[in-house]
């Protein structure tokens, strides 16, 4: 093992005990309870929950996939981090309502508007699922893949490894700790971008120069955006946006927040900070590709990381190592609260808080271990993570927002709710299956729309006379 690999590995294990003893301090404070791990007793300060919603909108896709692409196409991946940033804002139309009403999860609301019906939240809880637990298996293969390049280390190994390290986020108290996990995690986040901004900057001889050098279109937003191509842009406002509005990562924080009035506050920051940092990666692509313009895109962030001196490089392998690791932590959260509060507690209300407490943590090991054997079966997680996106946004998007808006008029019924996720889903299969021109996702959403509408006309029950 070389230098430079035990620096990488120094700098990793620093992160993870830098964050993981005050994690543990703040979680003994007072005994874990089950509201501590599905909302984190509802007492997250303003600034935890800006931390938690940055880190899990950040990920690891952002280092490596969004620097990459704009290293070849220019400033139109802002549009991205636009259509990344914008959910924020759509959370914010109900989100005073959620916490007054003191929800956990989707499929929580979803229940809410169906008079409790089983098969409305069960449903809802599968599909809630999805998204989160494709977070975890992308996140899971892109750090064995990154770490295995740069220390020479077994992927196998390292994926394994990685899935250890994030219990010991999750297992204390679930979303108490990874929500103070990923406030750490951000801080140092933001920190590390700076000192990238900093070196690459000085690397191209600064920003006169880099500009100067740089391809023109890739400057301009018409020009990058020809470069990239309109159908992809097409595709990333029918499937990034929707997914992320419906996306239960967000929605648990607004309703872990301690405070009501600060959650308009929190939104806004988030939003901000999440464009924020695709504005760092296309800095620091457009910039990589004055430095070296004939790399492949996959290999821009690798090729930065080879030419920084040793401990920058490993500050870098440790900020690819939290942004996965706040997504991991978070998505494995997620998914057990469905799991937990949406399908066991549906199918057998009255389990008392210990236990469900015990199946939280079982759970947890239950979920990760299916994740790394996916990762290790299949180690090309992006299209399939892209198909869970379309799915649970066409499957939930207009039950939760039309339901919301509907929810004083009594117009919105268990059967039309059924119709629509039933609908969304085939849809978006049909639409899929068929590579209609029109993005699946956006036919599943406009198939559920018109099912919630026409079915809950058709079953409202009459006035008396």
């Amino acid at each position: 093992m070389n230098s430079q690999t035990i620096a990488i590995l120094f700098a990793t294990l620093l992160v993870v005990a830098a964050t993981l003893i005050p994690t543990y301090i703040i979680s003994k404070r007072s005994a874990t309870s089950e509201d501590d791990w599905a909302v984190a007793d509802r007492s997250l300060p303003i600034y935890v929950v800006i931390g938690t919603q940055f880190a899990s909108a950040m990920g690891g896709g952002i280092l490596v996939g969004h620097l990459g692409n704009a290293y070849l196409n220019g400033v139109a991946i802002l549009i991205y981090g636009f259509l990344t940033a914008l959910p924020f804002f759509f959370i914010l139309i109900p989100a005073k309502w959620l916490r007054q009403n003191n929800f956990s999860t989707v499929p929580e609301i979803l229940r809410f508007f169906s008079n409790n019906n089983k098969l409305v939240g069960i449903v809802a809880a599968i599909m809630t699922i999805f998204v989160p637990f494709g977070w975890i298996t992308s996140q899971i293969t892109a750090f064995g893949s990154i770490y295995a390049t740069i220390t020479g280390l077994d992927y196998t190994m390292l994926c394994i490894i990685f899935v250890i390290v994030s219990l010991l986020f999750v297992m204390p108290a679930g979303l108490k700790t990874v929500a103070w996990t990923d406030f750490i995690f951000a801080c140092f986040m933001i920190f590390m971008c700076i000192v990238c901004i900093v070196e690459v900057t000085n690397m191209g001889g600064g920003w006169s120069n880099i500009k100067a050098n740089m391809d023109p279109a890739m400057l301009s937003m018409s020009g990058s955006i020809n470069k990239l191509g309109a159908g992809t842009v097409l595709l990333w406002v029918f499937s990034v946006l929707p997914g992320g509005v419906t996306n239960q990562l967000y929605f648990q924080r607004v309703c872990a927040i301690k405070e009501e009035k600060q959650i308009a506050k929190s939104l806004a920051i988030s939003a901000f900070l999440a464009f924020l940092a695709f504005v760092w990666a296309v800095y620091m692509g457009m910039s990589i590709s004055t430095l070296n313009p004939d790399l492949d895109q996959n290999s821009a962030t690798g090729w930065f990381m080879s030419q920084l001196p040793t401990p920058l490089l490993a500050g870098f392998a440790a900020l690819v190592f939290a942004t996965m690791m706040s997504t991991v932590s978070s998505g494995a959260q997620s998914v057990v609260v469905n799991i937990t509060r949406d399908i066991i507690a549906v199918l057998k209300p009255g389990i008392s808080s210990e236990r469900m407490l015990f199946l939280s943590r079982a759970l947890s090991l239950v979920t990760m271990a299916v994740a790394t054997v996916m990762c290790l079966v299949f180690t090309d997680t992006l299209t399939w993570l892209v198909a869970t996106y379309a799915f649970s946004a066409a499957t939930l998007a207009c039950p939760i927002y039309v339901g919301y808006l509907y929810r004083n008029k009594k117009f919105i019924t268990t059967p039309g709710l059924i119709a629509s996720m039933v609908g969304g889903c085939v849809g978006c299969a049909v639409a899929m299956v068929m590579e209609t021109t029109i993005n699946y996702a956006a036919i599943g959403i406009v198939v559920s729309f018109v099912a919630l509408m026409v079915v809950s006309a058709l079953t409202k029950p009459k006035k008396a006379e």
